[in-house]
């Protein structure tokens, strides 16, 4: 049963019309669901597999590096050894229990999913069995199997296909509880059949099974659609992506107009759920990421099938590749802001890379810089490894028509007005400013407290961080505490979060949209660049407004200006959190202001001055890189202070040689009075 709160949520400011257009809907998906176990109750399979030439191979192109981490990874398959970002490689033998989580030792009934109990609250977490059901190490094996033509590869991959299916019979068990996770499942076998094509005369028999079966997917999503005309994400751009792709691969009654109505839809969507500025609408880099992707595989389908994509598809598409590219570093990290669950379409060669050769705690799943090669092969506006273009045959869309994208990554500032982010940059350091709106227009499912945030790069090292996400349902606390004000580098005021989390565990992906963040507003001059934005999170809570002003100087300093306005005494703590590369090192209180020196890479000193006295603490803080893997343990910073509105607190950063040359006297413009 939906909690009040959260319906109440997603109708809130819905016209008459459209709360009829909802119910017509949920009606007719309810008719639909009730015809499903009659549809594959009929004997025979309507379709045929038609191959199509989705992967378009340029072996010369594929780096040394790239053919061993396909083939290393293809071998740990092949030994029944499977790969996650965050548990590490798990034994689970060629003939896995598909519907188990490895990690509790629960596992889920192979009953109808008419009435799915996925999500339990009782330490497990059905997103293993999901994410090892994608299934999506097929493509790799079959890889594999075109790099070497072993036919051990291409064995070992029937194989385990067949196993899913006698032991995931459609519509039973906790691998047909949502329709995206059938939809990805089936891109992934549709990925396979593409590279073992073609299939030999003995083969036939199997790829009759395995027809069956993607027809079975197509049956289970269009019944299970996770359309909404109140609320919609992710979950349901992978259906019409997924739909798309298997229209595509099958031939037979219906499909011809489902790949049109599904392109038509994937081409409405786009402007939907991304920004005119390229941001995903669920204010997160983690879904900004599968949701690119998402839109990638669409976008590789559409050439395959040789199928134009409108010029607003194309330019929505180029934006969210250049909105990466602004926020990665060095290695095509980006930073981990709102949640992220390490999804993937399919697996890139950096994704293999670190889950083959690095400890859990050192892996990162923001870290895509194989991903941003595709878009630099699209669009030439990233920069980034270009292996896995080599899979595809991509030749840049733009330079085909004279035109490529300028790239971002120079540039002093790039401001995205939709998506509350900024991006500013001086000699030595990058600047990342959020002053992100709830997502999904303002239900936040996948939004945290991280409004006014800033994460900083010194050197290309990361000095100040997002502290990421961790886990969703297998435990709820450690749910909230990642998504929390004060696990963000940002003010937190008498204790209170900008969003109000919930008490019900059934309601870690709903925030109400209290905090009304402002846009960010921008202006440079020679010496700096300042950066401004405000929100009301502690308004009716506690009558307090916090405008945060950030000024990067062109000298190895930032300034974070924090400011709060409103009536009586409060309490306010600033948090800072650090890379695992740097430590405090010393931390010294002088009544009205505090002096830290950080070491690590290059070494740091950060000066917080205000009216009031400030109390600090040094304070043992987690980082996650990866959902559900090990936290690292990061230092942080928390200033405390208590004062009559207004309020405010300076901190000043100067990092390298410049550190000597720092006032840290409380500035005039502080003082009471």
């Amino acid at each position: 049963m939906v909690p009040f709160q959260q319906m109440w949520s997603k109708i809130q400011g819905k016209s008459f019309l459209t709360l009829a257009r909802e119910v017509c809907w949920r009606e007719q998906r309810r008719w639909k669901r009730s015809r499903f176990f009659p549809q594959l109750q009929r004997k025979g399979c309507p379709a045929t597999f038609v191959n199509l030439p989705y992967y378009s191979v340029d072996l010369a192109g594929i780096s040394e590096k790239s053919r061993r981490c396909i083939l290393r990874f293809a071998d740990e398959i092949c030994k029944g050894r499977y790969s996650f970002f965050g548990y590490g490689t798990v034994d689970l033998g060629l003939q896995p229990r598909w519907n188990v989580d490895f990690v509790s030792g629960l596992d889920w009934p192979c009953t109808p999913s008419d009435n799915p109990s996925a999500i339990r609250h009782d330490g497990s977490d059905v997103k293993v069995p999901y994410e090892l059901s994608r299934l999506q190490f097929l493509p790799i094996l079959g890889k594999a199997y075109v790099l070497t033509r072993d036919e051990r590869y291409r064995a070992i991959a029937k194989d385990l296909i067949s196993n899913w299916i006698a032991k995931n019979p459609a519509g039973f068990g906790v691998n047909w509880t949502i329709a995206m996770e059938a939809a990805l499942r089936g891109m992934s076998v549709c990925f396979l059949l593409n590279l073992l094509w073609p299939l030999r005369a003995d083969e036939q028999g199997w790829l009759e099974t395995v027809v069956r079966s993607l027809w079975e997917h197509v049956l289970y999503i269009e019944a299970h659609n996770e359309f909404s005309y109140m609320i919609r994400s992710n979950h349901y751009l992978s259906n019409i992506v997924g739909l798309y792709c298997l229209s595509l691969f099958l031939e037979g009654p219906g499909m011809r107009s489902r790949r049109h109505n599904c392109k038509r839809l994937i081409e409405k969507e786009i402007l939907f759920q991304v920004y005119p500025d390229g941001t995903d609408y669920e204010a997160s880099t983690g879904y900004h990421v599968l949701v690119t992707q998402m839109f990638t595989t669409a976008y590789l389908l559409m050439r395959a099938a040789k199928e134009t994509a409108p010029p607003s598809f194309v330019e929505r598409l180029r934006l969210m590749y250049s909105l990466m590219s602004a926020l990665a570093g060095t290695e095509g990290e980006l930073p981990n802001v709102g949640d992220c669950d390490d999804g993937r379409v399919e697996l890139l060669t950096d994704d293999l890379q670190q889950m083959l050769e690095l400890p859990i705690e050192q892996r990162n799943s923001l870290r895509v810089s194989n991903l941003l090669g595709i878009g630099r092969r699209l669009f030439g506006n990233c920069r980034g490894a270009m292996d896995d273009a080599s899979w595809y045959g991509i030749t840049s869309y733009l330079n085909q028509t004279g035109r490529v994208a300028k790239s971002l990554s120079k540039e002093r500032v790039v401001v995205f007005p939709k998506g509350g982010i900024a991006v500013g940059r001086s000699s030595g350091a990058e600047l990342l400013f959020f002053a992100m709106p709830n997502g999904i227009e303002g239900k936040g499912s996948h939004t945290h407290n991280d409004k006014l945030s800033i994460v900083l790069r010194v050197e290309g090292e990361q000095l100040l961080c997002d502290s990421g996400t961790h886990c969703y349902t297998r435990d709820g606390k450690a749910r909230n505490r990642f998504r929390s004000t004060k696990a963000h580098n940002t003010l937190a005021v008498d204790g209170l979060e900008q969003n109000s989390f919930l008490p019900s565990v059934g309601l870690i992906f709903w925030v109400p949209d209290e905090a009304g963040v402002s846009p960010i507003e921008c202006t440079e001059s020679p010496s700096a660049l300042t950066l401004r934005a405000s929100h009301v999170g502690y308004r009716e809570k506690a009558g307090v407004t916090h405008t945060r002003t950030v000024r990067l100087f062109s000298d190895d300093q930032l300034e974070l200006e924090d400011v709060l306005q409103g009536l009586g005494k409060h309490s306010f703590e600033s948090n800072l959190h650090f890379g695992p590369e740097w430590k405090v090192a010393s931390v010294k209180e002088e009544q009205r202001s505090v002096v830290c020196r950080i070491k690590g890479p290059s070494e740091v000193m950060i000066i917080f001055t205000s009216p009031a006295r400030l109390q600090a603490k040094v304070e043992a803080a987690e980082l996650s890189t990866t959902f559900a893997g090990k936290c690292v343990s990061i230092d942080s910073i928390c200033v405390r202070a208590e004062a009559p509105l207004p309020a405010y607190l300076m901190t000043r950063i100067c990092w390298s040689r410049k550190m000597q040359k720092v006032q840290h006297k409380v500035p005039e413009y502080c003082i009471e009075g």
